[in-house]
């Protein structure tokens, strides 16, 4: 089970080096419904092609210094808060899906082998699967304790370990590119992104409901989300923690929206603003709008959650 979520995640794209035509081409049919694919057939062209390639989330800064409204519930010891907005508007940036996640390479290709290319590309931030033959797999058993690739799998075992070793280390790339994120998030409390039992019921929400993309919109830990026909919808999540501090925050209007106040006491249901929105922004008369029916969670405190179309 997976300890945290990371705080986006899209459409990556494979890269394949592989000297067999026909294994590429079986290789990005069937990887496609998940995955964008490129593909070479010599390592030469490869390497030539990453000298220009920059990662598109190299070039988000996904951090910010800290303004005022965002003291609120922080350490005032860290200098720098997640921009939450650049997270967003990762959903509509084209070029993410140019972001490789993962490189498959064929250790026995003429010329130039598939570990003197992970060589070349060791700095590289993508996650590197090497396609092994038996006269080489003592080299590659050398090449994954050194750091030099994150897998090896034998070329007569690719149909059945591939696309999982390509799930999981995407996964992987996505976490380690929002963990620093998360780290600002929890500087004073936790997240229910690192509950366990909150990172299982999302994963198996996702599978349920096929999203294949998500991205952060609050401290919450509420996502916009994709499934795999473009459809949106907000998955909104509240911790005890935070149902207890807008009861507080609001308690000065109760006799305006008691009601309301006590059916999320209740953990009947909980409130949604939309994105970068807060109650205060909206007359409390129309507060009624903007709250949803709520479905419960058990974890290490109890999460209120609810999904809502865009």
């Amino acid at each position: 089970m997976t300890t945290t979520l990371p705080l986006f995640y899209f459409r990556p794209t494979i890269c394949c080096i592989d000297d067999d035509p026909l294994f590429l081409d079986a290789l990005t049919i069937s990887l496609t419904e998940h995955y964008n694919c490129i593909t070479f057939s010599k390592p030469e062209e490869a390497l030539q092609f990453f000298t220009s390639y920059q990662s598109p989330l190299s070039m988000i800064n996904f951090t910010h210094d800290l303004i005022e409204s965002d003291f609120f519930g922080l350490s005032n010891q860290l200098p720098v808060n997640t921009n939450l907005s650049k997270i967003t508007q990762l959903e509509n940036l084209s070029q993410k899906e140019a972001e490789i996640s993962v490189l498959i390479v064929d250790q026995n290709m003429p010329k130039r082998s598939g570990l003197e290319v992970c060589k070349k590309l060791k700095n590289s931030l993508f996650k590197k699967i090497l396609l092994t033959g038996e006269t080489s797999h003592e080299k590659a058993v050398e090449a994954f304790n050194q750091g030099l690739i994150n897998k090896f799998i034998h070329k007569d075992k690719v149909v059945s370990q591939l696309e999982k070793s390509i799930q999981e280390l995407t996964s992987q790339f996505f976490h380690e590119r929002t963990a620093h994120l998360l780290s600002q998030l929890e500087s004073s409390r936790l997240s229910p992104l690192s509950d366990p039992i909150f990172v299982d019921f999302f994963k198996k929400w996702r599978e349920s409901n096929k999203i294949q993309e998500f991205y952060l919109i609050n401290k919450q830990g509420s996502f916009l989300t994709k499934d795999n026909q473009g459809k949106s919808h907000y998955f909104v999540v509240l911790s005890e923690h935070d149902r207890s501090d807008f009861i507080r925050l609001n308690d000065e209007i109760s006799d305006k929206v008691g009601p309301l106040l006590n059916r999320l006491a209740m953990g009947e249901i909980i409130p949604f603003f939309g994105i970068g929105k807060e109650c205060w922004e909206f007359d409390f008369n129309n507060w009624g709008q903007f709250f949803y029916p709520a479905n419960t969670i058990q974890g290490r405190e109890n999460y209120y959650w609810t999904a809502i179309t865009c």
